[in-house]
């Protein structure tokens, strides 16, 4: 079965403010919060709310994969911290980013808190709205610390794949590719300190096999013989640690 496997939605899709003051903070622009992210300069913590509603759950490999990736590019000597909750939604799928918004905000908990500053990852029970036909949205990344995976159509996907497929791997390329995204890559919140931004495919990088160029999660998905999770590639680790990243 062929798939044309799209690796993040679109980011500037409609993403009203919620009216709860103590939210705000973590209901900005997608790239607001990159140096906060990154540096150790304002937060010195992060705490990541891992929202999933049963059933799907990412792997434990996954979950640990991704502790070990912050760890590795932020500068955060506090530590990074991973609470997993299980919801329930009340929208109904398939999702627009506007219900997904709605989720979020009927939902998290764990919010900026004095040097700790927090990040929302919904692990969706249903499919995007955007999918059509064999075209599937992974992830999107909409606010400045939140993100929504779209678990349902890995499981979907590996359920009706001839050939097997690595569930960890897709899931954690997806969530790093995402993650890359509200670090403020590529030239969206962390400045460039190269040339290598995609002009074709804007905040995404030029550079073919980088975590962060357009294709690389949909190249993972069409190689079966591909085992190895993507990296930032030089430029831009270039950029992030440029912006207070290791």
């Amino acid at each position: 079965m062929a798939f044309t496997v799209v690796g993040c939605g679109n980011d500037d899709e409609g993403t009203p403010p919620d009216t709860n003051p103590n939210a705000e903070a973590n209901q900005q622009p997608l790239g607001t919060s990159a140096n906060n992210l990154l540096a150790a300069t304002d937060f010195t913590s992060l705490r990541l709310e891992l929202a999933y509603v049963e059933g799907f759950r990412p792997t434990q490999q996954t979950i640990d994969l991704i502790q070990s990736f912050l760890e590795s590019r932020l500068d955060k000597p506090d530590g990074v911290r991973i609470e997993e909750r299980v919801i329930t939604p009340t929208e109904t799928a398939p999702y627009d980013i506007n219900e997904i918004v709605a989720i979020e905000d009927a939902n998290r908990t764990v919010f900026n808190d004095g040097d700790e500053i927090g990040v929302w990852v919904f692990f969706s029970d249903g499919i995007s709205a955007s999918n059509s036909g064999n075209s599937f949205v992974l992830g999107t990344a909409y606010r400045n610390t939140s993100m929504v995976i779209y678990e349902k159509t890995f499981i979907d996907l590996a359920n009706n794949s001839n050939t097997p497929i690595n569930r960890t791997l897709l899931e954690t390329s997806t969530l790093r590719h995402e993650f890359g995204h509200i670090f403020g890559l590529v030239n969206s919140g962390t400045p460039l300190t190269s040339d290598h931004e995609d002009e074709d495919n804007e905040r995404h990088c030029n550079v073919e096999g980088c975590l962060m160029f357009f294709q690389t999660v949909t190249s993972i998905f069409n190689t079966s013989d591909v085992a190895t999770i993507p990296e930032f590639d030089p430029l831009c680790i270039a950029d992030l640690q440029a912006n207070g990243g290791l």
